[in-house]
């Protein structure tokens, strides 16, 4: 059952980060534009279908149809008052869309407090308790892995999504202390993640295990200008940050780009996204856009790896997809 059978939504042509017509997540066949037809009788029937542009514009505003190639659906979590399903769209080898997909009703209910579900804490001052507040970290997370079907049939490091919901958001503070999500798509196995240790350094790491996410990959691996702050998590590793963001420079945080690293590795790549933005894709006050992921000169492991991440609403479904898309193969160097 996909995830509208048993909650629905769109799939709007997005704008790019200027406001030009940006291309949805389809394979192109002579002209032709895929299309996951499903009717609205059977929201749990989907085929894959071919079709030139405005049939496909016209199928999306009638019927629970979404762009681009059927939706291979990894694992689900429940999260506020609906679900967080993974997925990937791909046709032939070749990948259109790694992704989170949630249902509206998603962001209702969000827990709050305590503001984390304390997977990871850490008695810093020894006082034989964990305060909440202050001694837990990662917020409430999930980890859904993409379907065996995806991960056997296209040529990608990515396997598994972790998505951690923030409440009251994190560190650095008045900068990433807004309400928002996670959205981590890893490329290290999910076992080599669960070692990384809570302790009293970094982000309530383990000491050893901070020493080993500040080994940073050769710099040929990482995007330009973004750096090692401190920000290692147990659970998940070292975020590099561009310190040039508009947030550190007094505007408001509503998106941005993670570059994950563990031990050498590059391991995760993560959009962080407020749940103001996401509600204003909801009510239309923001629209659904994409937006470049800066890139590495070179990638350590070949493979298909996107060039944009993407952030948008489907009206006709009533759900939302953060995904990245627009992948380029590139071979290890």
């Amino acid at each position: 059952m996909t995830p509208t059978a048993a909650a629905a939504s769109s799939g709007s042509a997005s704008t790019s980060e200027t406001g030009a017509s940006a291309p949805p997540p389809a394979e192109r066949h002579g002209g032709l534009q895929a299309l996951c037809f499903v009717s609205s009788d059977r929201p749990d029937r989907e085929h894959t279908i071919h079709l030139p542009a405005e049939v496909a514009n016209l199928l999306v505003r009638i019927t629970l149809s979404y762009r681009g190639p059927c939706a291979d659906y990894g694992q689900s979590a429940p999260r506020g008052k609906g679900t967080l399903t993974a997925y990937s769209q791909s046709e032939h080898g070749r990948p259109s869309a790694i992704g989170l997909v949630f249902p509206d009703r998603t962001l209702i209910g969000l827990p709050t407090d305590p503001p984390s579900d304390g997977q990871w804490c850490f008695d810093k001052n020894a006082d034989g308790t964990t305060d909440p507040m202050t001694e837990c970290t990662d917020g409430y997370g999930s980890t859904l892995q993409l379907s065996e079907h995806f991960k056997s049939s296209v040529d990608t490091q990515f396997t598994y999504l972790l998505i951690n919901w923030n409440p009251m958001g994190h560190p650095p503070m008045h900068v990433y202390d807004s309400p928002h999500f996670d959205i981590h798509f890893y490329l290290n196995a999910n076992s080599e993640r669960l070692k990384i240790r809570t302790g009293p350094c970094g982000e309530l790491v383990n000491c050893d295990d901070f020493e080993l996410g500040k080994v940073l990959p050769p710099a040929k691996y990482n995007p330009p200008k973004y750096e090692f702050t401190g920000a290692v998590a147990p659970g998940m590793g070292n975020h590099l940050i561009n310190t040039d963001a508009p947030e550190f420079h007094g505007q408001p945080f509503t998106h941005s780009w993670i570059q994950g690293t563990w031990n050498g590795k590059v391991t995760f790549y993560e959009p962080m996204v407020t749940k103001a933005w996401f509600a204003g894709l909801i009510d239309g006050t923001r629209p659904s856009r994409c937006f470049p992921i800066p890139p590495a000169q070179a990638v350590q492991a070949g493979g298909w790896y996107p060039t944009r991440y993407c952030l948008r609403h489907r009206d006709n479904r009533h759900e939302i997809t953060a995904s990245l898309e627009d992948f380029d193969y590139r071979q290890a160097a």
